[in-house]
């Protein structure tokens, strides 16, 4: 089993497939080149060119939809994909209650391949967020993969989180410095929310641009929201 500590989080990973796209920008916008290498990223730039939904945790795999379904854009000049996430309460033996959602560098990499080289100077994110109903609460996450198992005793490679068993022994994966969070709650019209860094370092690589958490409430059967203009600043 793969696991990875998102503080304040203890998830246990599974599989969930995201897409990605671009969008031409002028200069001065963010970075919208499709740079799928380890060739340092310029700031700003949008998380949807560098980073796919690819990281399903706890009940996503079974129970969250993804898909570009926006009836509206968070800003009139949004760019990037705007995303649209439908969670579904899971009443199956052993459901987890909650759903969380990674942007990762490439599909399922968990460690076993570098992150992105981001350039100096970002001092935070920020993006445009509403509720189907409004009411809907996430947290949010950068950054925060950061696996714990190095080290451990291992006879395959799937029992560790880089994915990689050298000498009997889990190797030392790849993983973020940075790692910031903020509970949001959303209401039924877009707003701006921005996630500071503050004095925390992104380090030489970010394997995570941007993840959300949402635990299923009592007695709800759903939690639907969109998520629009994912940048890097």
């Amino acid at each position: 089993m793969r696991c990875v500590v998102l503080i304040p989080f203890l998830l246990v990973l599974s599989g969930c497939s995201g897409s990605s796209a671009t969008a031409s920008v002028d200069g001065g916008s963010p970075d919208a080149r499709p740079d799928y290498d380890t060739h340092r990223v310029s700031v700003p730039f949008l998380v949807d060119d560098q980073f796919i939904p690819s990281g399903c945790i706890g009940d996503c795999a079974s129970s969250v939809l993804n898909n570009n379904d926006c009836p509206e854009r968070g800003s009139p000049d949004a760019q990037g994909e705007c995303h649209h996430f439908v969670f579904t309460a899971n009443t199956a033996a052993g459901a987890w209650g909650w759903a969380s959602v990674l942007w990762q560098t490439t599909e399922q990499n968990w460690g076993s391949l570098p992150g992105r080289a981001v350039a100096p100077g970002a001092t935070g994110m920020r993006f445009y967020a509403a509720g189907k109903a409004g009411g809907e609460a996430l947290d949010i996450v950068v950054g925060g993969m950061i696996p714990t198992d190095a080290g451990k005793a291992c006879e395959d490679a799937n029992e560790c989180s880089s994915g990689v068993c050298k000498a009997a022994a889990c190797a030392e994966p790849h993983h973020d410095t940075l790692n910031v969070s903020k509970h949001v709650e959303l209401s039924a019209d877009y707003a701006l929310f921005e996630i500071p860094f503050g004095s925390k370092d992104y380090g030489s690589e970010v394997m995570s641009g941007f993840g959300w958490t949402a635990k299923m409430p009592k007695n709800a059967d759903k939690i639907e929201f969109f998520i629009d203009d994912l940048r890097w600043e």
